[in-house]
């Protein structure tokens, strides 16, 4: 079997020597590894491999994603983490340790095609999100992070930035308007909206307990008012893991299509700040499979 093995070797905890063991790892269940790094321009691939595994983190695998196309819909992927938060992978439950993951790999590749997990793709215009989105004080805060200072001291580069905002606190409202799963349309007025498609958000934590890489549909979570005791209130309760719908704290809508009136900026996907966005989330039509 021959595999791209792409890394980013500016993520946060990339190291070569474990990108080494993981080839080396690969190489004893006799599968065919070729590492290829990303560059300025995202991901590059062989357009060879049967199957990619994404060595880095959410930004990694969305990169990856876009380079595929239309080929995300066929080619199946893994991951090897080596990002800040690795969403995905914690959800999908891969291990750390290279040997580990090289025999989970080889071992669910032999047991085929259904054993994979199916995961619809949903893009925010043509960008894929592999994870989430967010535009509030959470997406403020992603676009004030340090790249170098992610880089030594990882997720904790996120709350050096949020504590540096505290100061000048964002509130801007948006109109959003959509399709809940069962064809329903909704509006609501927000000043933070968080769009979910995996059941994690910004580490080990669950905002909606609906929310799966599974669901063809992503989970929409309003702040009508984005104040920092609200904000706050969302991340405690997350942490304590309370039902922040039930508390008021927050609305959630399960949904298939997601429009905001304007591109309010900055937008955070998949972990990183996308100075520009386009209006719409909705089903590409394609679903990703990873192999696990």
């Amino acid at each position: 079997m021959r595999m791209d093995l792409v890394y980013n070797p500016y993520a946060g905890s990339f190291r070569e020597r474990r990108l080494e063991r993981l080839v080396e790892a690969f190489a004893a269940y006799g599968i065919e590894v070729r590492p290829m790094a990303t560059t300025a321009d995202g991901a590059q691939l062989s357009g060879e491999a049967e199957l990619i595994c994404v060595n880095g983190g959410d930004g990694t695998l969305r990169d990856t994603v876009q380079a595929l196309g239309d080929d995300a819909g066929r080619v199946p992927l893994c991951i090897a983490r080596a990002g800040t938060i690795n969403l995905v992978a914690r959800e999908l439950g891969y291990p750390e340790n290279p040997d580990k993951l090289a025999r989970r790999i080889a071992s669910a590749w032999e047991r085929g095609p259904e054993s994979r997990v199916r995961s619809p793709l949903y893009r925010l215009g043509e960008m894929p999100i592999v994870s989430c989105l967010s535009i509030g004080p959470d997406s403020h805060a992603v676009a004030r992070v340090s790249g170098a200072l992610k880089k030594r001291i990882g997720r904790y580069a996120y709350v050096v930035a949020i504590m540096r905002q505290m100061r000048e606190w964002p509130r801007n409202a948006m109109h959003i308007r959509g399709e809940l799963s069962d064809g329903t349309p909704f509006e609501v007025e927000a000043e933070a909206a968080i769009v979910s498609h995996g059941a994690l958000y910004a580490g080990p934590f669950r905002l909606s307990p609906r929310a799966a890489l599974e669901a063809d549909s992503v989970e929409l979570i309003t702040l009508r008012r984005s104040t920092r005791i609200g904000t706050l209130a969302l991340s405690g309760a997350a942490m304590l893991r309370l039902p922040i719908e039930r508390l008021g704290i927050a609305e959630i809508r399960t949904c298939r299509r997601v429009e905001f009136d304007r591109c309010v900026t900055p937008v955070q996907v998949d972990g990183d700040h996308m100075p520009e966005c386009a209006y719409a989330i909705a089903p590409s039509g394609l679903a990703l499979s990873y192999v696990v």
